[in-house]
Formats: structure tokens, C-alpha cells, sequence
């Protein structure tokens, strides 16, 4: 449920007449947390631990005042939230203009276009384990600081475009170079469908730690594995589904040419998967995904079960298994890598929305 508080403000214009813009605020946001096994941690052993994997916990305040018939003013403010400890980190924070006939222009620190690929891609629904290795194609869902964003309207009910502009910023923990972008999607009924180019310059990025190889580049990790490096990303990405009220079947395809240290690789990804609520309380659902990263190559599996409990708390059994190339260490989201090529997460929870 979200809490809205609605307001009118007076604006006194010059001609000694006067309007009321009408306004709102809301607080809302995504809460949940589990128990997780996870075997090959670390050095070999296996490890139960609290976690919050379905979905990515956070709290957000967003607002809107009418500036007139067409255009309205917009922000939000998010933070990702820990369940187990308390902690937080930002997630989105920016301000921006609607209008019915131009468009949506937002600045600040946003998802970038990549992230309009999560409901195209079966991780989603799993659990953010499941995100392709190393998230190179960002269709996890990942922001980016100092964004120009622009949508326009949606055409015939159907097609819209989208296009990104970022500006670099030294020490950025997202980009320390500029980031460009443009997307078209098109909706006709049950179907959709999702094209996004997006290039994003000096992230910083560990390829040990992310991906579990031990040389990328020409340069052998083994010595230090939390080196990282400023690495360049560009990705094409290609996402469809089809959905009903009761399923819905999703995937994509990525190509992303990496460069880094005058060197470069390319990664594809593809993805395939789908859910089905069997009853009105109960979703079931899953997906596989393949990558390839020069001569490394990741299968992954993922299934889930939802019972919701009320439209807003449910509980969820999870798992996923990553099965990494001959030579590599399987590496699952915030987990170190494995002892192993394998690895393997269960986990059940609770989630409320609020």
C-alpha cells in the first residue's frame, strides 16, 4: 500500500487571477528477506546466511505537482535497503518534466535504458541470482550518476522511443566516462517487445570477483583478485515476451563488445523463460540463460514458487545453479566465487510491499 498525501498550492499569476496545481507525494517501496543455503562458498564449505535474493529491497518517495494541463514536475528519491542489518545505499534520485505531447525528461542518478530489459529477461521473477555472469549486458537493473534520460509519448499505443546522455565524473563508482544510449519499444496486445544500444564508458569492474576467471584483458588476476579495471561497455540487446493474465513467456538476446587496458572482448547472452499462476494465490516459474565471454562460457537455471498470502506479503522458495566453463570459479551476485566451476543457492522468504 502506498501513503499518498495530497495537497493543492496557489500560484499567483500577474493578471490577479489564480490556479491551484495540484500535487502529491508517496512513500511505497519493496521489503523481503530469507534464508539461503549456498554450497562451494569460499574455500569449499557450504553456508546458510540471511538474504534478501528474489528482488532488490528499497523504499523510494516519489512526487508530482501539475505545473498546468499538459506538463507535470516530478522526483524520487530511493535507497536500497539491507533487511538483515539495516543497512542502505542510494539506488535512484532525480527530477524531471512530464508532458503528454513531448515527452519525459528526467536528471539525476537513474536506471539506465538496459534496465527497461528486467521484465524480458526470466531472471527477473527468480530471484537477482540469477542475473546473467557478471551483468556485463546491465540487464540486472543498474543506475548510473549524472544521467540526462528522455522518453517520448507512446505512438498509436504502441511505439516509443528513448535515448540517454551521462557525463563522467572521476572516482564515479558507475562510470568515470560518458555514457550514450538510444531504445525503441513496441507493445501491439500481449506482446512486446524491447531494442536498446547503450554504450558506457570507465566502469569500474573486477573480473575475478564478478566472474570468476582468473585472466581477462592480458592481465592475470591470480596475484590480486580484487584488481580491478576501467572497462568499457557496448551492448545491443533484443527482448520479447508475451503475456497473459494468468503467464507470461520472456526473452533476449545481448551482444556486448568489451575494452579494457587496450584490450577488448565480446560477451552474448541469451535468456529464456516464463511463469504461470496456477491458482490466483500461487506463481510458479523459471528460466535458463547461456554466456559466452571469449573462451568462457556460463550455464545457469533458475526456478521459483510464490504463494501470496495478501496482495501485498508473500512467501517464496528459490533456487539457482551456475554452471561455469573447464578453469573458471562459478560466481553468484554478492557472493565470493565458488570452489568450484558449480554452485548452487536455495532459499526461502517473505516479501511485503508497501
Amino acid at each position: 500500500m502506498k501513503i499518498k498525501l495530497l495537497f493543492s498550492i496557489p500560484i499567483y499569476i500577474s493578471i490577479c487571477s489564480s490556479t491551484y496545481a495540484q500535487s502529491s507525494v508517496t512513500l511505497w517501496g519493496f521489503l523481503g528477506t530469507g534464508i539461503a543455503y549456498t554450497n562451494n562458498a569460499g574455500k569449499g564449505g557450504s553456508t546458510f546466511q540471511m538474504a534478501g535474493s528474489h528482488a532488490v529491497p528499497f523504499w523510494a518517495i516519489s512526487g508530482r505537482e501539475e505545473l498546468d494541463t499538459d506538463t507535470t514536475a516530478v522526483f524520487h528519491v530511493s535507497q536500497y535497503v539491507a533487511v538483515s542489518n539495516g543497512a542502505s545505499s542510494p539506488l535512484e534520485s532525480y527530477v524531471g518534466l512530464e508532458s503528454n505531447r513531448v515527452g519525459t525528461v528526467t536528471l539525476g542518478s537513474m536506471y539506465d535504458l538496459l534496465a527497461d530489459l528486467v521484465p524480458f529477461t526470466s531472471e527477473r521473477y527468480t530471484s537477482f541470482l540469477a542475473t546473467h555472469p557478471g551483468n556485463l549486458d546491465r540487464t540486472l537493473g543498474t543506475w548510473l550518476n549524472n544521467l540526462i534520460k528522455y522518453k517520448s509519448p507512446v505512438f498509436g499505443g504502441a511505439l516509443q522511443f528513448g535515448a540517454q546522455y551521462g557525463f563522467g565524473q572521476q572516482d564515479s563508482t558507475t562510470n568515470t566516462g560518458r555514457t550514450v544510449g538510444v531504445e525503441a519499444s513496441f507493445t501491439n496486445g500481449p506482446f512486446q517487445s524491447v531494442l536498446v544500444w547503450e554504450s558506457v564508458n570507465g566502469v569500474p569492474y573486477a573480473p575475478y570477483t564478478k566472474l570468476g576467471v582468473s585472466e581477462l584483458y592480458g592481465i592475470n588476476f591470480s596475484a590480486n583478485p580484487s584488481r580491478t579495471v576501467s572497462q568499457n561497455q557496448n551492448t545491443t540487446t533484443l527482448g520479447v515476451l508475451y503475456a497473459s493474465d494468468t503467464f507470461q513467456v520472456m526473452g533476449n538476446y545481448s551482444y556486448t563488445r568489451l575494452t579494457a587496458a587496450g584490450q577488448s572482448e565480446t560477451a552474448q547472452s541469451i535468456d529464456v523463460g516464463g511463469y504461470k499462476y496456477i491458482t490466483k494465490q500461487t506463481r510458479i516459474g523459471g528460466g535458463y540463460s547461456y554466456t559466452k565471454l571469449d573462451t568462457y562460457k556460463w550455464n545457469q537455471f533458475h526456478a521459483h514458487l510464490d504463494y501470496a498470502l495478501s496482495k501485498r506479503t508473500s512467501l517464496y522458495v528459490l533456487g539457482v545453479v551456475q554452471l561455469a566453463g573447464s578453469g573458471q570459479l562459478a560466481v553468484l551476485p554478492n557472493q565470493a566465487p565458488a570452489s568450484t566451476s558449480r554452485q548452487l543457492e536455495l532459499e526461502v522468504g517473505m516479501t511485503h510491499l508497501f
